[in-house]
């Protein structure tokens, strides 16, 4: 492997390593431009070093035929310890709060970039150009369709302090309007309720307050850290 080879693949994982971080980080996403591009450039290094070995190997072997018995190359064994390592690094982009979980996307895009950087230094060039296109697809078109076609929701919990029973065919009402699932419903005290809802992502916790309060029927709203 000449040193054209490798200019080319270590320049072309930063090239497909920057596109999927530039859209990370336009969208404020925890591991942006620079972390995708320094796995993606990462794991093409792991993968040249892989080759380069198998090359050496070679070369000893044709030198002398007794090495062959020696001196054994486990092409896969760099591949796996790189995207098991890029699974570890992954799980920091990975957020949980409020019973909503955020970074999972990123953390996926990051481990398929390395995958994408392995086939650069292997030097497999369509399957990482299609690889590295693929990958954009999902990230920008589909995203535009999720949010059209695919309700995303999150979990909340809210306790609600009723004036009179009747207040409880009320919520339910509200909340079958605004799209929102009921979890669960646990009484805590005469006529004070625990709610855990799924409510989707155009519904702020502010409207759904507001939303329930407003009801003469109902004294109290707040909202409590959600478990599962």
């Amino acid at each position: 492997m000449n040193i054209t080879q490798v200019i080319i693949r270590i320049i072309l994982s930063i090239i497909i390593g920057g596109l999927v971080g530039y859209n990370r980080e336009y969208k404020n996403r925890p591991a942006g431009f620079r972390t995708h591009m320094l796995v993606c450039l990462g794991a093409t290094i792991a993968a040249l070093i892989q080759v380069q070995v198998g090359y050496f190997v070679l070369e000893e072997i044709a030198k002398n035929q007794a090495m062959s018995s020696i001196l054994h190359v486990d092409v896969g064994r760099v591949i796996c310890q790189v995207i098991s390592g890029v699974g570890f690094l992954g799980a920091g982009a990975i957020i949980q709060t409020k019973g909503t979980v955020k970074g999972l996307t990123t953390a996926a895009s990051m481990w398929a970039v390395a995958g994408v950087g392995i086939a650069i230094g292997m030097g497999f060039y369509v399957i990482s150009i299609l690889s590295g296109v693929s990958i954009l697809i999902v990230l920008i078109s589909l995203k535009k369709f999720e949010d059209r076609f695919i309700i995303n929701t999150r979990n909340l919990s809210i306790e609600i302090r009723c004036k009179d029973l009747k207040a409880l065919n009320e919520i339910n009402d509200f909340f079958e309007e605004y799209q929102i699932k009921i979890s669960n419903i646990e009484s805590i005290s005469e006529r004070v309720y625990q709610y855990k809802i799924e409510a989707p992502q155009f519904v702020t916790i502010n409207e759904i307050i507001s939303g329930l309060i407003a009801n003469e029927n109902i004294s109290r709203v707040k909202e409590i850290n959600y478990s599962c």
